[in-house]
């Protein structure tokens, strides 16, 4: 029973053991001599000093910082600016997405004149938070690790694909421009 407890999900309420064989730590209650789960999380035996606990699996929650790395999908594209749905912060994904905000004068390091050129609707895109000071946080796609990382494309929705140096649609041939990341494509790290 001991050893098939360790490690197990437990919800509150349910039943661990009772105090002959262990007794309750963090995240336990016991009730007349019975060990029950208070929250939410997985069971942990110490079976050296037979105590039982439960560490919660929900920890602070996860929100963009100054300094994040964000995984997004783009949104909406306008003439200087990208609204980007951001669904992974530091590795952690989000549920429900956060929203940030791309300006076009964060977006590469050379001059772009319209947003367009760096990304667009449904492309997926990795950046950095750079101020979280106004309700929206604000991202940046410069750096070598930045920018697109998978797109699709604006005509028929097909996957975009590089060969060379040209993005092309592997379903309608299209070409289109991007700001992409080192590790675009296949290699991008893209999160299912």
């Amino acid at each position: 029973m001991i050893k098939k407890l360790d490690g197990q999900f437990v919800v509150p309420g349910e039943k661990l053991g009772v105090v002959e064989e262990f007794m309750p730590g963090r995240g336990t209650v016991e009730v007349n001599g019975t060990v029950y789960s208070s929250q939410t999380g997985v069971a942990a035996v110490d079976s050296n000093r037979h105590i039982v606990s439960v560490k919660t699996s929900a920890g602070p929650p996860v929100v963009p910082e100054e300094g994040s790395t964000i995984i997004g999908v783009v949104e909406k594209v306008q003439e200087k600016m990208a609204i980007v749905n951001i669904v992974v912060v530091d590795g952690h994904k989000l549920q429900p997405p956060f929203t940030g905000m791309l300006h076009i004068s964060n977006s590469s390091p050379r001059f772009e004149r319209f947003m367009g050129d760096v990304c667009k609707p449904n492309d997926i895109i990795r950046g950095k938070v750079i101020d979280v000071s106004q309700r929206i946080p604000k991202l940046t796609t410069v750096g070598r690790d930045m920018g697109v990382i998978k797109a699709y494309c604006s005509r028929c929705g097909g996957e975009l694909v590089l060969s060379g140096r040209i993005l092309r649609c592997t379903l309608c041939l299209n070409v289109e421009r991007r700001r992409l990341a080192d590790d675009f494509g296949p290699g991008g790290n893209v999160p299912s």
